[in-house]
């Protein structure tokens, strides 16, 4: 997932600033118990991967599997989540470095609570490894107990990466 989020280069680039757009209406997807609502631009894919569960020592905690639901292409409007299995809850003291780790940039992003939960984000220009830069980029991280949702989308301007962002909510 680290190496997934990391391949999207995020520098500071400038960006015009277009009028929002209207989003869809919220769908609703995740497996059971891990179930989310989100506006996508396009109707998303889905793909389910198994992973080694091998803990990441400076965090304490791995990741079982890992269900994707990409919305978009190699640009703006993209929205894609992903809803991780982690072996254990992540300790107390861990969870602020474990969370700013999915953001992938060396902006840092903002430690926040989503509706009560743990989580980070951040909002930056898109930026491909050449320099060329296309819109912006959010990411929100939301950590409930065992069960990790990364929000990437890549919108035209800072306010519909916002809007779309917000548009995520956690529903079981």
């Amino acid at each position: 997932m680290l190496l997934l989020a990391s391949g999207v280069v995020l520098a500071a680039c400038s960006t015009q600033v277009a009028p929002t757009a209207s989003l869809p209406k919220p769908i609703r997807l995740g497996p059971s118990g891990s179930q989310f609502m989100a506006s996508f631009p396009h109707t998303p894919t889905t793909s389910t991967d198994r992973l080694s569960g091998v803990k990441q020592p400076q965090y304490g905690v791995g990741v079982v599997s890992d269900t994707t639901y990409v919305s978009g292409g190699d640009g703006p409007p993209e929205m894609d989540v992903w809803v991780e299995s982690l072996t254990n809850s992540v300790p107390p003291r861990r969870v602020n470095p474990f969370l700013r780790s999915y953001l992938a940039t060396s902006h840092g992003g903002r430690i926040i609570k989503w509706l009560g939960l743990p989580a980070a984000e951040i909002f930056v220009p898109g930026c491909d490894p050449s320099g060329q830069c296309v819109g912006i980029i959010g990411n929100l991280v939301v950590l409930k107990g065992t069960t990790l949702f990364f929000v990437f989308t890549h919108q035209n301007n800072e306010n519909e990466a916002q809007e779309e962002v917000r548009s995520f909510r956690i529903i079981g």
